[in-house]
């Protein structure tokens, strides 16, 4: 399966206004606008106003307006911490592009920022705990990339013990999440559900962290999901996830959140509810810049119309074209999960239109995509595919649509 990320763009909730962690996004641009920024321009004091356009930049991105986040970034701050030589300044900056770039799926660069242009600033200055937080979205980076060991193992060795050391209960259990997360996608589904419940979220309901609790409630509703208790993961995204990020005017976690509905009323066969919700998604993925979230669009819409039938009714093309598009922007963003799921979909879907070459060709892409995820399962099912493609030549409609 490949899964759109839930986690809103940007900072920890720790390192919010705390207008906006308490859900009144609207409140806090306004007082960084109106109340700050002009202080700060009357008394010509640049470094202030940086920073205020800086937190003004974490509220738009809150709300995943990336583009104009991006902008105030690399021309409102960037440029006046060079200028001051404020080395610290000037590589939480370049964190701050690399949550953007990360938050768009633009893994490389935001890999080479992270490791390049920011980790090296704080191991100098022995800044220990920001060093952690770096090490933790490198770690976000592989852990989408498929390299789950590596990401693990940064959580617990690098992340873990330093908040503990700094008694950081919030940066604690933030880590934890993220182990559960890891946990989740190696199928100790158990373990994951026990972290996000007893090490996870009672810290958030008591630090009052609003977006942080809703984050945690979608992944319990994820590992819900996947046990096959679609009913109580719907209520979660219904009632606990989805009205917090209308309240706090996240519009891109909103559009995650309906996708993860669609998910679930797919495996409830209510088809066209699902494909409605994952259509009114889309112009909102494009307008944000959103890419690696417009490939899991692309990919839903696409597998729905298989499910549907569309393929027999003339829509063979058109779904061949919204799985390309998935399946390109995925290899693109080096996302391993993305690659699999897609290339596996698409290689059927080749197969049907009697494209042998060119379906074995992507599939090989996919095995090598489930062997990076140590996904066995995964691997199993691309051997039968290949020999189902090897010996007809092309694949019956109904097993894609099956998929």
């Amino acid at each position: 399966e490949i899964v759109d990320a839930s986690a809103p763009p940007g900072k920890n909730a720790a390192e919010l206004p705390v207008t906006l962690v308490r859900g009144n996004v609207d409140e806090a641009l306004r007082i960084r606008n109106e109340e700050q920024l002009p202080v700060f321009e009357r008394l010509g004091d640049v470094r202030e106003k940086a920073v205020t356009m800086g937190q003004i930049a974490d509220i738009l991105q809150a709300r995943g307006e990336l583009d104009e986040a991006l902008r105030i970034r690399n021309e409102e701050e960037l440029p006046v911490y060079e200028r001051l030589g404020d080395v610290r300044g000037k590589a939480v900056t370049m964190g701050q592009i690399a949550d953007i770039l990360q938050a768009r799926g633009q893994f490389d660069d935001a890999l080479r920022i992270r490791q390049d242009e920011e980790l090296p600033v704080f191991e100098r200055l022995g800044d220990v705990r920001e060093k952690a937080v770096t090490m933790g979205k490198i770690a976000d980076i592989l852990q989408a990339r498929g390299q789950l060991d590596d990401a693990l193992r940064i959580r617990q060795e690098k992340q873990l013990p330093v908040y503990e050391r700094l008694g950081d209960v919030r940066g604690k259990a933030v880590t934890m999440g993220k182990i559960a997360d890891i946990l989740h996608a190696r199928g100790q589904l158990d373990d994951a559900l026990r972290i996000h419940n007893e090490d996870e979220l009672p810290i958030y309901e008591r630090l009052g962290d609003v977006r942080e609790k809703a984050v945690a409630m979608g992944k319990i509703a994820d590992i819900l999901r996947a046990r096959g208790q679609l009913d109580d993961a719907l209520r979660i995204r219904n009632e606990e996830e989805l009205p917090v990020y209308e309240r706090l005017g996240d519009v891109r976690s909103q559009a995650v959140t309906m996708g993860n509905i669609a998910d679930i009323l797919q495996a409830r066969g209510q088809l066209d509810e699902a494909l409605a919700l994952h259509e009114q998604r889309l112009p909102i993925a494009q307008r944000l810049g959103d890419i690696d979230s417009l490939a899991h669009i692309r990919y839903s819409i696409a597998a729905l119309r298989l499910q549907r039938g569309e393929h027999e009714t003339g829509g063979l093309q058109t779904i061949h074209n919204e799985l390309a598009e998935a399946f390109a922007i995925s290899v693109e963003l080096g996302r391993a999960d993305g690659i699999a799921a897609i290339g596996k979909l698409l290689a059927q879907v080749l197969a049907m239109a009697g494209q042998r070459e060119q379906a074995l060709g992507v599939l090989e892409q996919a095995e090598a995509a489930y062997a990076k995820l140590d996904n066995a399962q995964g691997l199993a099912s691309v051997s039968e595919l290949r020999k189902a493609i090897g010996s007809a030549g092309t694949l019956c409609a109904e097993s894609a649509a099956a998929e």
